[in-house]
């Protein structure tokens, strides 16, 4: 009977050295995946951050064009010969015949 119960014992042990195995490696697995992962989403935050502050720019120079085109001189001067003048600060763009 001593026999069998080191038997069972020791294939006990066998196994539970197994799972413990395979969960070790389970584990380093999925810690190098997910770091990797990590890394992938590290650059692309990056990527889309840098992607942000160009169009902030852009929108930074349309927003000064705009307050440059509210002055009516700077509009006029930009339309030059266009503009006919008509009374009462009405500015007719374009031939007046139409």
């Amino acid at each position: 009977m001593r026999m069998r119960k080191t038997k069972r014992k020791s294939a006990l042990e066998r196994l539970s050295r197994i799972i413990f195995a395979f969960s070790l490696l389970f584990y380093c697995g999925s810690k190098v995946v997910v770091n990797a992962y990590n890394i992938t989403l590290s650059k692309e935050e990056q990527s889309i951050a840098a992607k942000n502050n160009q169009k902030q720019d852009a929108v930074e120079e349309l927003q000064v064009t705009i307050r440059n085109m509210q002055d009516k001189k700077e509009v006029l001067g930009m339309l030059k010969n266009e503009v006919q003048d008509n009374q009462n600060n009405i500015f007719i763009i374009g031939n007046s015949d139409e």
